[in-house]
């Protein structure tokens, strides 16, 4: 999770590269007006506008439009990837209550989705289990039924059982462009790139445009995860597609329904941004009077993608300019110290990141830095913890709403909630509650997360709401949320979940 104070950070660095580049080769304003989306974090609707003017913008624009791309993509990246982690928690806590019912109006395809949210979350055995049991129910489609056999040899062939998971998918159906997109999807992300699952999601595309069929949720969902390895084919269906709606839609009985969305889906989206991000900062890269700007990036961008040794080149790359100025030599330097734990340089990385933590005096926004880098790498944070907390006991204001959020991410991922809330509701600005414009949206993420462990339902809602207005994918986690309080919280007669 980054800070807003690097929000900041990072918007007076781009200002600054594009008004230098505008001097100098007349870029387009579309650049600039990308970047006050991206400043609101609008970041989708910034790549939107942006995007599709780059053919048209002469060479000497096109880096720095490159840059601004590259960065909004990581944001949405950063984004999407908290918004995954708490989708899982979430969905997988719903659909265990959908599966868990019996009797004439439980749900037949809870099973289905329980099957892959596990899946997702790494729990395959759990997973078989359950795609196993949906796959001999009685009452669901032949179509779902080789999903299920398609997503169960994704479980098998991620537990380490390559021949049963070929034998499922040789034996799969591949009639429709759903069957095909479905197993383009899961070859993609075995990356069994003999059987070409590009080729196979351009030809399900195809013939669904042929046949006149939309492309639906779940057609979608599963070519967005066969576009792995094709950053522009992915974002050209991003752009056609905003995976509001459920992947499907069970009716139970006249007035009862229940939806359904993709698991995986939120996951998708932030791995398509996070390649479209190192697509475009490399590219941005071999411009010379961008390189070390993109190198800035980039420490980030490898980093998220676990690629810590692309990460300390860039990081090394930066650091070795002279005149930095410090806001940006400190995140760079942090980074750096979490790609060296991540790598093995464990001595390395804690005397760095003791380094700084010892030169965070009279700035909470550079122990706010180290506590998140150290918290990223899932290192051992204690003595930075109790410095960061002695800090925030002594200090209030803005100043010190980045280092409250800092604490906010590691007590949540240190599942202690009551301690997240406290530190993540100092971390935001009480005068726009849940404004998206006003505070960042990983860090108000994270809180809707705390507040459904603390069962402050309504509180988490009230978060995703607000942010479902620029990010309609987050309906799922709506939905999921819905489900559980109208069943915890009976009283709520506001809440509708069917």
């Amino acid at each position: 999770m980054m800070s807003r104070m690097h929000d900041i950070y990072r918007w007076g660095l781009l200002a600054l590269l594009l008004a230098v580049v505008s001097s100098a080769a007349g870029a387009e304003d579309v650049s600039a007006r990308a970047l006050k989306l991206y400043e609101k974090h609008y970041y989708e609707d910034a790549g939107r506008l942006l995007r599709p003017q780059l053919a048209a913008l002469d060479s000497a624009s096109q880096p720095a439009a490159r840059l601004t791309l590259g960065m909004i993509y990581l944001r949405s990246a950063e984004l999407y990837l908290e918004l995954q982690r708490t989708a899982l928690v979430i969905e997988t806590d719903y659909l265990k209550k959908l599966s868990a019912q019996k009797g004439a109006n439980a749900s037949r395809y809870a099973d289905f989705y329980l099957g892959q949210a596990l899946l997702e979350d790494g729990k395959f055995t759990e997973s078989a289990k359950y795609l196993q049991r949906f796959s001999a129910s009685a009452g669901v489609t032949a179509a779902y039924k080789s999903y299920a056999n398609v997503e169960l040899g994704a479980a098998y062939w991620r537990s380490k059982q390559a021949q049963k998971a070929g034998a499922l998918w040789a034996a799969a159906a591949a009639s429709t462009p759903e069957d095909k997109a479905a197993l383009a999807a899961a070859y993609a992300a075995a990356g069994a790139q003999e059987h070409h699952p590009l080729a196979m999601a351009d030809a399900a595309m195809d013939e669904a445009k042929k046949q006149g069929k939309p492309i639906g949720a779940h057609l979608a969902g599963n070519l967005l995860r066969a576009y792995a390895d094709a950053p522009e084919k992915a974002l050209d269906l991003l752009a056609a597609n905003e995976f509001r709606g459920a992947s499907f839609v069970e009716m139970l009985g006249q007035s009862k329904s229940i939806s359904f969305y993709d698991p995986a889906l939120l996951g998708d989206l932030a791995h398509a941004h996070l390649r479209a991000a190192v697509l475009y900062l490399e590219q941005a890269g071999r411009d010379p009077r961008l390189g070390n700007t993109a190198a800035y990036f980039l420490i980030d961008a490898y980093l998220l993608q676990g690629n810590a040794e692309q990460s300390l080149r860039q990081a090394a790359a930066f650091l070795a300019q002279s005149q930095l100025p410090a806001q940006y030599r400190d995140h760079a330097s942090s980074r750096q110290a979490a790609a060296q734990y991540l790598a093995g340089k464990r001595q390395e990385a804690n005397a760095l990141w003791t380094d700084l933590a010892e030169k965070s005096a009279a700035r909470p926004e550079l122990l706010a830095e180290v506590m998140l880098s150290c918290t990223q790498a899932s290192a051992d944070c204690a003595k930075y913890e109790q410095r960061a907390v002695a800090a925030t006991e002594t200090g209030e204001g803005k100043k010190y709403f980045s280092l409250n959020a800092a604490l906010g991410k590691y007590y949540l991922l240190r599942k202690d909630y009551a301690k997240a809330v406290l530190y993540m509701e100092a971390g935001r600005d009480k005068a726009n509650k849940n404004k998206i414009e006003a505070n960042d949206p990983v860090m108000l993420t994270g809180l809707a997360q705390a507040h459904y462990h603390n069962k402050k339902f309504s509180e988490s809602l009230e978060i995703y709401f607000e942010m479902s207005k620029q990010y309609p994918a987050v309906r799922q986690i709506q939905d999921a949320m819905q489900g559980i309080y109208a069943t915890e919280q009976r009283s709520a007669g506001d809440v509708k979940i069917f």
